[in-house]
């Protein structure tokens, strides 16, 4: 059965209210001129939507009146702003987003990567760490920061204002644990397996009260409701494709309303509740609680809050862009986030807190929707003969590099450009000697690059290979991970006192996100980064 919508504010307030910490002074005022005021802003806010393609914005603007609304008209929108690497990945876009360098510096290359070692090549995740482990959970895997090789915007705050607080949330955990870069802060993601937000022993032994006072009060709620229904108005049901598609989700269930199925296995609503936009629902209400319990931006040192929201992505993957399914989310995400603002406003003070807004990623659309949104691209493709191409190429270079064979590079590149779905082949010694700036491709692919960590099919081989535009080997929804247009363009929104709102279409690079927000929050930002503070939010 489903239950109807309870406002976010109250599903959090039991939690709060037992929270230790819950018992907060009034909150903070705003100057008369709604500034900030001498000070500063006491807390900044870095939101990332986790595959959030900037047309989106644009597309379906007139539907929006709540978050997304507020940031269109109250924030500064770089409506050209794109991700400049070629590898366009979640663990990638947010370790660039936090860090303000390439992941030619920052080492985090992809979500999930290669390296030799004396007994082979062993497979690396982006956030895994053997030596620490999930609190309370000790079988699952362990995850921390260790594999970022820079500091993040976190720690540029903390070590400006030791007292200054960091906090982190998200459905994933290199949503979470990647923006807080290496910061001791209260760091938490969703994991399904066990039904609450956790965290690792790289951060803290045991969950704080108000966290277990969280999973036993708000999250039953969320599991009394095992049905996904839309809530499209009518009037907006042609903006977005068809309900039932062949290509989309596991292509039986494609039409609303989604509904858990429960099968007899512990755990399994929260493997479904996964799918759903309500979880970032939830990781928003677990975001007021960290500002409630952990008073953040209640003082005059500056606190730092990341909310990094998953479902947007999954959605994506499963539906496709187009799909009524992400259109459907996007409204629940617009009117989540306005009460999210209308939160900070209310508990840290409406122009003491600042925002940086942007996404990881963006998404090819699913190539049968192209036609309808006038975009274009291959279609649908890796065909079998495709695959099986590919498969050999690899399967050559193995066999020579087994044998010694030092050309092993040269010969895949060449072999992998003879095929026709292949776009270019740049072997490693190509791209780091010295990339022809006139091939803009060849710099993002150099820019993906960091020594002994190899992240593509043939990286392992000295190789580095891109495909036609719009080549998708997926046979459902959508992905993403290319350097093309559709894959790097994201929104980036800065939102707060001070900031001229408006569109900017100078181009930004989201290596300038966490300078911006440095400068906002009045933080010297190390030397050596790839980024910039952008001139138009921290003016001259």
């Amino acid at each position: 059965m489903t239950i109807k919508p309870v406002r976010r504010a109250a599903i959090v307030a039991a939690t709060l209210a037992l929270s230790a910490c819950a018992s907060a002074p009034p909150p903070v005022s705003a100057t008369s001129e709604g500034g900030a005021g001498a000070q500063g802003p006491t807390l900044v806010v870095m939101v990332v939507v986790d595959q959030l393609r900037e047309p989106y914005l644009e597309h379906y603007g007139d539907q929006f009146t709540g978050g997304f609304r507020r940031l269109l008209d109250q924030g500064r929108f770089y409506t050209r702003a794109t991700h400049d690497h070629a590898v366009t990945e979640t663990a990638v876009g947010h370790a660039t987003l936090s860090t303000g360098v390439y992941p030619m510096h920052h080492g985090i290359v992809a979500n999930e990567w290669e390296e030799r070692t004396r007994g082979g090549w062993v497979g690396i995740s982006n956030v895994g760490d053997s030596t620490v482990r999930i609190v309370g959970y000790p079988p699952l895997p362990g995850v921390s920061p260790h594999s970022m090789m820079r500091p993040g915007l976190a720690e540029w705050i903390t070590a400006a204002n030791p007292r200054s607080q960091v906090a982190s949330v998200s459905a994933k955990d290199r949503g979470a644990v990647l923006p807080a870069a290496h910061a001791r802060g209260q760091v938490y993601w969703f994991e399904s397996l066990v039904g609450r937000f956790v965290t690792s022993t790289y951060y803290r032994d045991q969950y704080p009260g108000w966290a277990d006072d969280f999973t036993r009060r708000v999250l039953p709620r969320y599991a009394r409701d095992s049905v996904w229904e839309s809530r499209i108005p009518k009037s907006a049901l042609g903006r977005a494709s068809a309900d039932a598609a062949p290509y989309e989700g596991d292509g039986v269930h494609t039409a609303f309303p989604h509904r858990y199925v429960d099968e007899g296995r512990p755990g399994r609503f929260w493997d479904w509740f996964l799918t759903t936009p309500m979880l970032d629902a939830a990781t928003l209400d677990y975001a007021e609680t960290l500002v409630t319990s952990l008073r953040l931006g209640r003082d005059e040192h500056p606190d730092f809050l990341n909310v990094s929201l998953s479902q947007t992505d999954r959605i994506g993957h499963a539906f496709g862009p187009m799909s009524r399914e992400q259109l459907d989310n996007l409204l629940r995400l617009d009117h989540a986030l306005g009460d999210f603002f209308a939160f900070l406003d209310k508990n840290v003070g409406a122009g003491r807190w600042v925002m940086g807004f942007s996404a990881d990623h963006g998404a090819l659309l699913a190539p049968e929707t192209l036609p309808q949104s006038g975009e274009s691209a291959a279609g649908r493709r890796a065909t079998r003969e495709e695959r099986a191409a590919l498969s050999t190429i690899a399967r050559d270079a193995a066999a020579m590099e087994d044998a010694g064979d030092t050309a092993v590079a040269t010969k895949t590149a060449a072999a992998l450009a003879r095929l026709p779905f292949v776009a270019a082949a740049y072997t490693h010694a190509q791209l780091l000697s010295a990339p022809p700036a006139a091939d803009s491709f060849a710099v993002l692919a150099r820019r993906s690059l960091y020594p002994g960590r190899e992240a593509g099919t043939f990286s392992r081989f000295g190789v580095e290979v891109r495909f036609e535009e719009g080549w998708m080997a997926r046979s459902t929804g959508t992905t993403h991970g290319t350097p093309y247009w559709y894959d790097r363009h994201v929104p980036m929104v800065f939102m707060g006192a001070g900031i001229a709102a408006g569109r900017d279409t100078t181009r930004a690079a989201t290596v300038d996100f966490a300078p911006t927000l440095a400068r906002l929050v009045g933080v010297t930002p190390p030397s050596g980064l790839d980024g910039r503070a952008l001139v138009g939010v921290v003016g001259p």
